[in-house]
């Protein structure tokens, strides 16, 4: 076992080398100089194995960051010692960043992209997530996360099982078995349109029946709050107001809301359809989903059928008809009432969110927004 140290200031990182077992995590105990320490990281890029007495010693550096009221993270984590962690409970007690897989893209075929990333597929069982430059990695393992989450909560999504990275980005891995992409399958027989518009409803509607964790996933009221101040310096202060007062009278609801639910985030496989891309998944109202529906296949002038799903803008308008029509057929005159006196604020959210974490397509989506969608929305009932 090896062990290097870097100090700055009260911020140490250790780096390991070898494996930390019963011979060696003596050297790491004594290697550990805290005094003035109040951030300490261990890196185990180069570590491939822990035992007990390396998980002991991990306990005593957490326990000494404890009494200066320090903190201790662990970063680089092999999958194999990740495993360990989790069986022994660490896992829950030390934030923990694990070592993600280095992938290429030599030989793969690219099945889909969008604004946020692309879609390859590795073989016939799996399929790679990989998101677009500029996208924060954490992204990557906030979807392998929130995606387990819906599974469990009997979403229909796909099994992801591992974060990985492919030089700057990173992307998550999902178990698909002959699967193809919703879009294309539509795009290949769109005289079927009105019953897959009719399997994107059906979909829509076990998802947003499904009461979300609040232990795991986020508020998308509040998400959008902050993302509607985030984009101030577009808008006067009377704009903010207003799209802060509409954001206000979304109902509150305790389900999920995917917020980012279109043909391209889904996979059809033995007739049934499955949805990818979790990153966004949040706990809402419907009705941030049915915007975002609405913003991708209902407004050909913003081109984004194409953009996001290659089926062309009249045929997108034509497939939004026919899902409104299936998605709104067992609710309450009001509340479809409701959307069609608020569809360009609802769609707009989408493009909002955009804005504040797509650097690549900022400029794009702020004409969007400013020049299409906020004229709409002044002239929206208030």
């Amino acid at each position: 076992m090896q062990v290097t140290s870097q100090r700055s200031g009260e911020k140490l990182v250790v780096t390991l080398s070898g494996r930390l077992d019963a011979a060696t995590a003596p050297t790491l105990d004594a290697s550990l100089d805290l005094q003035g320490v109040r951030e300490l990281i261990l890196d185990f890029l180069e570590c491939d194995f822990i035992s007990s007495a390396g998980i002991r010693s991990i306990m005593k550096a957490n326990q000494a960051m404890m009494k200066c009221s320090g903190t201790l993270s662990l970063r680089n984590v092999a999958p194999l010692v990740f495993e360990v962690f989790e069986l022994t409970g660490l896992s829950a007690i030390l934030p923990i960043q694990r070592r993600m897989r280095e992938i290429s893209l030599e030989g793969l075929e690219l099945f889909s992209s969008g604004v946020c990333g692309e879609c390859y597929r590795i073989d016939s069982e799996t399929v790679v997530k990989l998101y677009k430059d500029g996208v924060a990695p954490d992204i990557a393992e906030q979807e392998k996360q929130f995606a387990k989450a819906a599974f469990v909560m009997g979403i229909p999504t796909a099994i992801s099982y591992d974060v990985v990275t492919c030089g700057t980005r990173t992307g998550v891995i999902f178990e698909f078995l002959d699967a193809k992409l919703f879009s294309e399958v539509i795009r290949n027989d769109l005289e079927s349109m009105d019953r897959y518009a009719k399997m994107l409803s059906d979909t829509a509607k076990t998802l947003h029946t499904a009461k979300g964790d609040t232990k795991i996933l986020p508020n998308m009221k509040e998400r959008l709050r902050g993302y509607i101040r985030d984009i101030g310096y577009l808008l006067t202060s009377e704009q903010s107001d207003l799209l802060l007062a509409k954001l206000e009278t979304i109902p509150d609801d305790e389900h999920c809301v995917h917020f980012d639910l279109h043909s391209s985030n889904i996979m059809m496989q033995n007739g049934e359809l499955i949805i990818i891309d979790m990153g966004d998944l949040s706990i809402g109202s419907y009705l941030f989903d049915i915007g975002l529906i609405y913003l991708i296949y209902g407004i050909p002038e913003l081109g984004i059928s194409m953009l996001a799903t290659k089926i062309p803008v009249d045929q997108g308008v034509a497939f939004w008809d026919c899902f409104k029509k299936h998605y709104f057929a067992d609710r309450t005159e009001e509340e479809r009432r409701y959307f069609d006196d608020n569809k360009y604020f609802l769609a707009s959210l989408r493009i909002i969110h955009v804005i504040t974490f797509l650097t690549h397509v900022r400029e794009e989506f702020e004409n969007r927004l400013t020049k299409v969608l906020l004229p709409r929305i002044l002239e929206e009932k208030p």
